[in-house]
């Protein structure tokens, strides 16, 4: 759309000028902190691009929805208490030692590890904990987290300055799986008391403090930053080295630029400019091959599928809207989904029919036992018949107009507006184009992260190519209890986040379904009685049917190992290997220089 693109040869270069046209153009720059003058090797540098342009650049405060974590606050900057190991199913301590439970499982008592503290040098104590939840509660809906944590916590106290008191209104086994540890991108970080108890955290930026630069514990502070790429030095006075929990990171910053097309960040990961395939969409398998000829020191997270992303791809409707409002409705645009064409076009054949959803889970060991006793109630939610999409979009009264499009009884076109972000398009696109082969009227529109975020959030929209399902990995509750009605706000009210997508953005609301749900999170996982009231629940929602589910997510993930070896691929699988989670601080601490 801009015309011929400049012909730099290192694509990095490509987005330091956009950025300078970005300024131009909005006459505005982001730029919140002069860089630091002193050049540093790129061999010490670690380059993970992203692909999402961020439309508040200055806000760096994570408990604002809407607000993108994603460009390295979450992973370079922010420590959870706890995190989520795929790999090995355990919940391992970060800012915390460990935690113990009480037999009614309503009083968590957390450890937090010797030495904790702020990027400032100040100590990180229980009372800075104590504080950050205290805040959620104060601050409930308006936050992230909060609403869960309001109805969830009736107090919480610091013992002493490592020790932290959860005391909570009704039995949670999942109550630090869910709130402390993050089953994806995010989980409760504790935010410095001495910076924010005098602010409003619904406001609050965080973005320069005295100039600096937002406060939190990771092992990296801000360097600079913009719209279009972010920097990151390291804190050689980190608490996680100086303490012996955890090696320095080797890299001496950290860079992460925008690449705003697939093509550039292929090239920039060829040419060394990039050390991670994070900003390239739509990976296929010819494509990784013919990087791995061009640069054999690109390693692959596997030779074949690659990783599965545990957030499978859906069609979600809004369910105060009509016509979405009924369940026939619904199942007819699931009829029109041809998803094994999806898989065949969008990751050209890889996985299969095995790449084909139809729920929300993905194709993780420890589901499959769930997966499997539901089979025969799943599988209609996978079938592909224009037939039978026509036979019950027409029993809602459509009829077929000389254009190709259903017409309702009061004479207007049966028709869907599709948001999605930009990296989502490649599905998008395959939705649309199925939708409108049985007659409904379809559209995409892409828009920006931020926008994606606050419109699905507060229920505005229609439909979304999403993954609103996201976030069971170990056990079927946590994801199957984002469509609680606990959740569903009108619309125009912001939604809340767990994980990295807003809890029932399509504002299902079913009172038997919601009750099950409350009965199993009481349970701790491995119950046998889970998966009596697991196949309740799932019988309802397949009935209703409110999300759709498509394919899941296979990603060809790349590493460049010319600068930095250590990666955690299939081979070395020591965590998850998205760069994009706050788990990354675990592959931090890891890699190590290659020269």
């Amino acid at each position: 759309m801009f015309g011929t693109r400049p012909r730099f040869k290192n694509p990095l270069l490509r987005v330091g000028v956009l950025a300078l046209v970005l300024a131009q153009v909005f006459g505005a720059s982001a730029q919140a902190a002069p860089a630091d003058q002193q050049q540093v090797a790129r061999k010490d540098i670690l380059v993970i691009p992203t692909n999402v342009q961020v439309p508040a650049p200055d806000i760096w405060n994570p408990y604002i929805p809407g607000t993108f974590i994603l460009q390295g606050m979450n992973q370079n900057l922010m420590e959870p208490l706890f995190m989520l190991n795929y790999e090995t199913g355990a919940i391992d301590g970060w800012l915390a030692s460990g935690y113990t439970a009480n037999d009614a499982q309503t009083e968590f008592t957390v450890t937090l590890r010797p030495g904790t503290e702020w990027s400032d040098g100040r100590p990180l104590t229980a009372d800075d904990v104590v504080f950050t939840i205290n805040m959620l509660k104060t601050h409930a809906p308006l936050l992230n987290f909060s609403i869960p944590i309001k109805s969830e916590v009736a107090s919480v106290d610091a013992l002493d300055d490592r020790t932290i008191k959860f005391t909570l209104n009704a039995p949670d086994p999942f109550f630090v799986l869910s709130n402390l540890a993050g089953t994806t991108s995010q989980a409760i970080v504790p935010v410095p008391r001495h910076v924010w108890e005098n602010v409003d955290p619904v406001t609050f930026k965080n973005s320069w403090n005295n100039g600096t630069g937002a406060i939190f514990s990771g092992p990296y502070v801000v360097k600079s930053f913009s719209s279009t790429e972010w920097d990151y030095k390291r804190n050689d006075n980190w608490w996680g080295a100086k303490s012996g929990a955890f090696r320095l990171p080797a890299p001496l910053e950290i860079h992460r630029p925008w690449i705003g097309d697939s093509a550039t960040g292929q090239q920039a990961l060829v040419n060394n400019d990039s050390d991670s395939s994070s900003a390239i969409s739509g990976m296929t398998p010819s494509t990784q091959a013919a990087m791995i000829a061009q640069n054999p020191k690109i390693t692959p997270y596997s030779g074949d599928l690659g990783w599965v992303d545990p957030c499978p791809r859906m069609l979600t409707l809004n369910t105060m809207i009509a016509p979405w409002d009924k369940k026939e409705m619904r199942h007819a645009l699931s009829y029109a989904m041809n998803r094994r064409q999806i898989v065949d076009v969008v990751y050209e054949g890889a996985g299969g029919d095995s790449a084909v959803s139809n729920f929300i889970f993905p194709t993780y060991k420890a589901l499959q036992p769930y997966q499997n006793a539901a089979q025969d109630i799943l599988a209609p939610l996978a079938e592909y018949s224009p037939d039978k999409a026509h036979q019950l979009i027409e029993s809602q009264g459509y009829t077929m107009g000389g254009d190709g499009h259903y017409v309702g009884p009061d004479g207007t076109t049966l028709s869907l507006d599709v948001v999605g972000p930009p990296f989502m398009e490649p599905w998008g696109r395959m939705v649309v184009q199925q939708l409108q082969a049985v007659g409904v009227d379809a559209n995409l529109r892409l828009i920006e992260w931020g926008i994606f975020r606050d419109q699905t959030g507060r229920g505005q929209f229609t439909g979304a190519v999403d993954w609103d399902g996201c976030g069971s990995v170990v056990e079927p509750w946590f994801g199957m209890n984002r469509y609680n009605k606990t959740y569903v706000n009108p619309i125009g009210t912001p939604g809340t986040e767990n994980v990295d997508n807003t809890n029932n953005a399509g504002r299902w609301s079913n009172d038997e379904y919601s009750a099950l749900m409350d009965q199993m999170g009481k349970l701790p996982p491995g119950d046998p009685r889970v998966m009596d009231l697991y196949l309740q629940a799932v019988r309802i929602w397949a009935d209703e049917e409110p999300d759709i589910p498509l394919v899941q997510t296979p990603s060809l993930l790349m590493f460049n190992s010319t600068y930095w070896t250590g990666w955690p691929v299939a081979s070395n699988n020591y965590v998850q290997p998205p760069d994009w989670w706050e788990h990354f601080l675990k592959v931090l601490v890891t890699i190590q220089p290659a020269q």
